[in-house]
């Protein structure tokens, strides 16, 4: 279920920021596969680039929330940016055949995973 999810969302971004889905992908600075090489990378610059990417996409994420554009997000309000690191992280690591899509998107799904929304 959660691989069918996640297509669906990476084939909606690819078929919304081309012109032809068939001939093109979606333009993404940072993919899983990127993301998680920064995270893993020893050196400190990298750690810092993994954790500001992450928490700059959670800002995002948050302000479209906000201001009603976004759905809605059950993730804790003191979230610290090292578990929201560590989140992401173990996420990418339990599901490799994902990274290669957006990490954005990535970083959503993984903080939804670990934060569902109870009904």
């Amino acid at each position: 279920m959660r691989a069918l999810l996640v297509s669906l969302i990476l084939s909606g971004a690819s078929i919304a920021a081309s012109p032809n889905p068939a001939s093109a992908q979606a333009f993404m600075f940072e993919s899983g596969t990127s993301l998680l090489a920064k995270c893993r990378n020893k050196a400190p610059e990298y750690a810092l680039a993994c954790t500001a990417y992450i928490v700059g996409v959670v800002d995002g994420i948050r302000k479209d929330s906000f201001i009603g554009r976004g759905r809605p997000i059950c993730w804790p309000d003191k979230m610290s940016a090292d578990d929201a690191r560590r989140t992401v992280i173990a996420y990418l690591e339990r599901w490799p055949d994902q990274r290669r899509g957006p990490a954005s998107v990535l970083v959503s799904v993984a903080l939804n995973d670990r934060y569902p929304c109870r009904k």
